[in-house]
């Protein structure tokens, strides 16, 4: 399945993800867990993936805390993105690579937290995003966690195991679903049935 949706991104005109990643972007930043937030946990895009510098940029402008992440060995963990931090280094693979210097963040400690994760979710199999999540939830954070991604890349169903952590919604360019409560801190936005993994 990785290997086939590979080759559907791929397919995508640049143009087309441009004009995507804006509207998906948009539609995150209508949800009621980006007004709640405190602090936003976004990734930063590779090259073919959707891209988050609007929801970057939109989050400073409202004076809202961004954290991005960083791979250190088989864990993730989250780092203050500078408002002046120049743009990070890449790895082999094309994922940036943040400066290990920048001031750790921790969920627990954060505030409210909207962690924003790409996709509905299969990953690229190592379980970061997994790990990361089932520590932060285990500690108490107060964290939302809602998934975006293009509509190209959203499946009826995708495999998943018990160490899968489930998302609290999803939003695309062209919709926006709610998978639980917690997707809509203190209920202003209904909720929608089925679930997708981190």
């Amino acid at each position: 399945m990785r290997r086939w949706m590979k080759g559907r991104l791929a397919a995508i005109r640049p143009a087309d993800l441009k004009v995507g990643s804006a509207r998906a972007a948009e539609r995150f930043r209508q949800t009621v867990a980006w007004r709640w937030m405190d602090v936003l946990f976004c990734f930063l895009s590779m090259p073919g993936e959707l891209v988050t510098e609007d929801l970057i940029r939109a989050a400073r402008a409202e004076g809202k805390a961004v954290a991005v992440p960083l791979i250190e060995g088989d864990d993730i963990r989250f780092v203050s993105l500078p408002a002046d931090a120049p743009e990070p280094a890449r790895d082999r693979w094309g994922i940036p690579v943040p400066d290990p210097s920048w001031p750790g963040v921790e969920p627990a400690r954060a505030g409210r937290v909207l962690v924003c994760t790409p996709g509905n979710r299969l990953g690229r199999g190592k379980g970061y995003y997994d790990r990361f999540l089932s520590r932060a939830r285990a500690a108490g954070a107060r964290l939302v966690c809602i998934g975006i991604c293009l509509t190209e890349q959203v499946v009826p169903d995708v495999p998943h195991g018990d160490a899968d952590q489930s998302l609290d919604g999803l939003v695309t360019d062209t919709e926006t679903r709610l998978f639980t409560q917690e997707g809509s801190p203190g209920g202003a936005e209904g909720s929608a049935e089925g679930g997708a993994k981190a």
